[in-house]
């Protein structure tokens, strides 16, 4: 359990720890692996979410997936605009509901680089491991400008 006034202070360094779904890039499960490929590429991202036509959360898609399936399947470029994002999605990725619990989001963020956060199965946005290592650096820095810390005996 997260000592109350430390989660205070971490609960207090964001409005929201959430980057909301328009502000995510995404990738339809409908769409291809040339597409999801140059997406990755282009903007540098390791991976993204897969949602399906209604905007559920499917899974995540990475350039490791689509080019461990290109090896394996010895897919030419040509054959990835083929090949549905679906086929290659990971689905095997934790997530939270809106209401997560700050001990549940520290430990799943220990493995993933983001947790996708829903409301049922409706995609509602992310949690960027980054956002919450910033709020343990202004712990680390800015706690005690607010708390006074007594060792115990």
């Amino acid at each position: 359990m997260i000592d109350p006034k430390i989660k205070a202070f971490l609960l207090s360094q964001s409005d929201s720890f959430v980057k909301k779904a328009k502000d995510v890039a995404i990738v339809s499960s409908d769409h291809n692996l040339a597409h999801a490929k140059l997406l990755l590429s282009q903007y540098q991202y390791s991976r993204v979410p897969v949602l399906d036509q209604n905007k559920a959360f499917v899974g995540v898609i990475g350039l490791n997936e689509i080019v461990n399936y290109e090896l394996a399947h010895e897919l030419s470029p040509q054959t990835l605009q083929e090949v549905p994002v679906q086929a290659v999605v990971n689905t095997k990725i934790p997530t939270v509901q809106q209401n997560f619990t700050l001990e549940e989001l520290l430990y799943l963020l220990i493995s993933e680089p983001f947790i996708p956060v829903l409301q049922g199965n409706t995609f509602v946005g992310i949690i960027v491991r980054q956002e919450i290592l910033s709020a343990f650096n202004a712990l680390a820095h800015d706690f005690t400008k607010k708390y006074e810390i007594i060792e115990r005996n």
